[in-house]
């Protein structure tokens, strides 16, 4: 697989099976699309290509009535998704507001057909591009048909019930806390990457030592306020963690905070060190304590019920 920094950049006009969009999460939807293209392209013997975008098109499209997006990956963790589905190509598009002006069909004539010969697409039916998403699936598939000559071949969304799987909704569950069926619907837990800060050192106090986490991409959604088992990932190993979310409420904190509990282990000099963790449960709120033995011994039975948790990749 390559990675090209814009379609201007792609080599020799290849003939190809094209996909668009922004892939946040790769959920089963977005497998189910890619695994597709690839299998469309290798039948064919042509290249399969995958076009994104950075930043993602919300990031310039301001709509004021909704709030910024958060996401569930950030654009390097979108690559490393991708990067195991056999996609010849991933295309990491400029998006600015020139081309959010664009109308859907003179993207597609103005960027990609002049840049790619395109055999045919695969697409989500609920996708679209496009100045105001005015260019649909069903939109693109007629103009192959009728235009420009290739094939559209639109991928049926995956539901599970009356749950409709896409980027939106697995945010959601994140924002919920929710991380059983968020990592249910995108085949892994959801997970942070940050570095070790410095803190105030407060839970050595209480015997129970965290590491203070900033998150590496300050876009990236944080899971719900409270506690949580996790996997934390550190200097090539792993080892379980409780963490939580908040402001510390017994102690009168003021500001959201991430710090994580290794449990049984004693890691020391970790200031700067990156770390990457998968959240796969919500154990409950944060509360606010009446005294400083009472946090202790909710903290003891969070350890327990972490410790005896089986958390499964």
């Amino acid at each position: 697989m390559e990675i090209i920094s814009s379609l201007d950049n792609l080599p020799g006009n290849p003939e190809a099976y094209v996909t668009i969009g922004t892939f946040d999460g790769f959920h089963l939807g977005h497998q189910k699309v890619i695994f597709r293209l690839v299998e469309r392209a290798r039948e064919d013997q042509v290249k399969s290509i995958l076009i994104t975008f950075a930043p993602h098109p919300r990031e310039i499209v301001q709509n004021p009535s909704r709030e910024p997006i958060r996401f569930i990956n950030s654009l390097e963790e979108r690559i490393q998704n991708l990067a195991v589905t056999g996609l010849d190509y991933i295309v990491i598009q400029p998006f600015n507001q020139y081309m959010a002006n664009l109308e859907g069909e003179v993207f597609l004539e103005r960027y990609i057909m002049k840049r790619i010969r395109v055999k045919g697409f695969v697409i989500g039916e609920s996708h679209t591009f496009g100045k105001d998403r005015k260019c649909t699936a069903q939109r693109l598939k007629a103009l192959g048909n009728q235009k420009y000559g290739f094939d559209v071949e639109i991928i049926s969304r995956v539901s599970d019930g009356d749950f409709i799987i896409n980027s939106t909704n697995i945010r959601h569950l994140i924002a919920t806390g929710n991380m059983e069926s968020a990592k249910k619907y995108m085949n892994k837990p959801f997970h942070m990457k940050g570095r070790v800060i410095s803190g105030e050192k407060r839970g050595r106090t209480l015997s129970f030592p965290t590491l203070n986490i900033l998150p590496s991409s300050p876009k990236k959604i944080i899971p719900k306020e409270g506690v949580y088992c996790v996997k934390v990932h550190i200097q090539r190993k792993t080892f379980k963690g409780m963490c939580n979310i908040g402001t510390r409420p017994t102690f009168e904190g003021n500001h959201l905070t991430i710090e994580v509990h290794v449990i049984d282990q004693e890691l020391n000099n970790l200031y700067g060190r990156e770390l990457d963790m998968e959240f796969f449960h919500y154990v409950r709120e944060e509360m606010k304590f009446n005294s400083v033995d009472d946090l202790k011994k909710q903290l003891e039975k969070d350890k327990k019920y972490c410790k005896e948790l089986k958390l499964e990749d």
